[in-house]
This record gives structure tokens, C-alpha cells and sequence, in this order.
């Protein structure tokens, strides 16, 4: 159990349900939220709706769908789980009726989110008008082009305007999910659901949504794919080429070959950009410099600051200021 006081006040969490909903939209944050309530975190888990089915885009239906309540308790969060998109999309009767309940029933003290195309529900119902939010990296334009009252940032995981959450598509509802587990019953609390939930590294919410080393993961080599794993795993520890093949029983020069062969670049240089982007996201969340190096792998600030020098042609610490200035 996190040492984290909990947040003793019940919180009400309600999953608005649309036809051709996404299994993952639902489950992932749905996962987090119910072991955070196995955990001791007083939760109150309902799932809402026009209708007491609803199909998902993948071909499973959900029944026992609870009817859209008249008011909602304090606190309360309401989750507007995605549907897949298309021309039109949530211009179905059951939808224009979720619409019409988000419009009126949640208030100002309803925290309101909106994960992947769940956006467009939001925007249909007005909660998105002069605010800031974000969507699936696909659809950002198209969010852009039919709410002009509202600004849209791209490559986000999570945009949080006052009240109103938005999320990029998929798995950042579960980024989410613990964001907000983590601001009732803090950090380590929060990182106990990660860890039992295998989510070994939480994305910050200024995360971009394609993360830079996925462009070396377009390769079919189980052996290069399990050492990009085991890297991401143990980032904050010191990290020899021999320790590497050890653990994969190979040589090391064999280990190497495989490597460039598969990413195009050398296991050295991917590490090294691993450290970058990782400490890129501390910054981005408000850490050190001394305390992003530390726990990103690099053995001091200084190996940090020459870099992200030789990379960016700039320091982390007018990165830090900007962004942490901007908010």
C-alpha cells in the first residue's frame, strides 16, 4: 500500500457510454480507477447512457447500462468515453441525447473529460468553446476545423482547461486516470496502481503523443524489441554494454551488430535519446535539473546539460523556464 494519506470523501465516477464506443477508451481508465478502488480509494463506479445496451466498435455489447442521471453528487467525474470516428460522428439519436444531458446536468464543480473522440462530444455540447484541449494525433485538424472556438494542441496526452480534461487516443485514458488518482491521493498512491497495473512509466500530461523512440521500434527483431524494453526499464540505472548482452545471453558485438542493423542507430545513441526525452518530461513536470538527470540515468547534471547541448543546440534549463513559465 502508497504511503499517501487517501482522500477520504467518495468520489463518483460516472462512463458515458455512446454507440460504437472503444473497448480500450472504457476499459483502460476503468482498470485504473477499480484498482484504485480495491486499493482503499472510496470510489463509486457508474456506467451511463441513452440506452441499457450499446455496441462497441469492436463488436462487443455492453448491457445493464444505468439511465443518464437528473443530477450528479459532489464530487463527481464524468468520463466521455471515444466512439470511432467518422463524418457525422454522435449525430445518432442516442448521442444527441448525451449531448443534451452534458449540456445541462454537470455543473461547475463536475470535473469533465473528454478521452481521444470523446472531444467531439464535448464540443457538440459547448464545453469546449474557448478553451484548450487535444484529441487522437489524427484527428486534431478535423477537431480544429469543426470547433473554431476552441484551440486545439496537437501532440499532447492530456490538455486540463479549468474543469475540462482532454486526451490524446487509446491508452492515454489510463494516463489520465491515474493523473487524477494522483491529485486526490498523491504520488506514490498513484504510482502503486501504475506498477500493479504494469504501466512502468507514466506519460506527463505535455508528453507528445508519438513518442521519438517509437521511430526506432519499426523493426521485427524480438531480440532489439526486448532490449528497447529492458533500456525504458531500467533508464535511472547505471547501464553497461556488457551488462546488456549478459542479460540476453549474446555477445556483445553480436548484440551491437543486431542492433544498428534493426533501429539504424547504435545502442548508445538510443539510450542516450531515451534519457533525453525522459528527462525532458521532468522538466516539462516541474523537476530540477540536478533531479531530472538523476532520474533519467545520467550521472550528473552536467552530462545532462552537454546532451541536450549536442542535441538541441540549446540548455535544459531555458527549456525548464519556458515551459514551466507557460504553464
Amino acid at each position: 500500500m502508497a504511503s499517501d494519506r487517501i482522500n477520504p470523501v467518495p468520489l463518483s465516477i460516472y462512463f458515458l457510454l455512446t454507440p460504437d464506443v472503444h473497448l480500450l477508451d472504457l476499459a483502460g481508465p476503468c482498470q485504473a480507477f477499480h484498482e484504485a478502488l480495491s486499493q482503499g480509494m472510496p470510489l463509486e463506479l457508474h456506467y451511463i447512457g441513452d440506452q441499457t445496451t450499446c455496441h462497441s466498435h469492436q463488436g462487443l455489447t455492453f448491457c445493464g447500462i444505468e439511465p443518464l442521471p437528473e443530477s450528479l453528487p459532489e464530487p463527481s467525474i464524468v468520463m466521455v468515453c471515444a466512439s470511432k470516428y467518422h463524418h457525422g460522428i454522435y449525430r445518432n439519436q442516442a448521442s444527441e441525447h448525451c449531448i443534451d444531458w452534458l449540456r445541462t446536468v454537470p455543473q461547475s464543480q463536475t470535473t469533465i473529460v473528454g478521452i481521444c473522440t470523446g472531444a467531439f462530444l464535448l464540443g457538440l455540447a459547448g464545453w469546449l468553446n474557448d478553451r484548450h484541449c487535444t484529441t487522437h494525433h489524427q484527428l486534431t485538424q478535423q477537431l480544429s476545423e469543426q470547433f473554431p472556438a476552441t484551440t486545439v494542441l496537437p501532440e499532447r496526452i492530456v490538455v486540463q482547461d479549468g474543469q475540462v480534461y482532454t486526451t490524446a487516443g487509446v491508452t492515454a485514458g489510463i494516463d489520465l486516470a491515474l493523473q487524477l488518482i494522483e491529485a486526490r491521493n498523491g504520488s506514490a498512491f498513484a504510482m502503486n496502481i501504475a506498477r500493479e497495473l504494469v504501466v512502468y512509466r507514466r506519460r506527463m500530461a505535455n508528453d507528445p503523443q508519438i513518442s521519438k523512440q517509437l521511430s526506432y521500434r519499426s523493426h521485427i527483431s524480438p531480440l532489439v524489441h526486448a532490449i528497447q524494453d529492458d533500456l525504458q526499464r531500467r533508464i535511472s540505472e547505471k547501464i553497461t554494454l556488457n551488462d546488456v548482452a549478459a542479460r540476453f545471453r549474446v555477445s556483445s558485438r553480436h548484440m551491437q551488430r543486431e542492433f544498428k542493423q534493426a533501429t539504424g542507430i547504435t545502442i548508445r545513441a538510443y539510450l542516450v535519446e531515451l534519457r533525453l526525452e525522459e528527462a525532458k518530461s521532468y522538466l516539462d513536470n516541474g523537476e530540477t535539473i540536478e533531479s531530472a538527470a538523476l532520474k533519467s540515468g545520467f550521472p550528473q547534471a552536467s552530462a545532462l546539460r552537454a546532451a541536450w547541448k549536442k542535441k538541441y543546440q540549446s540548455l535544459p534549463g531555458k527549456f525548464a523556464t519556458k515551459h514551466n513559465t507557460a504553464g
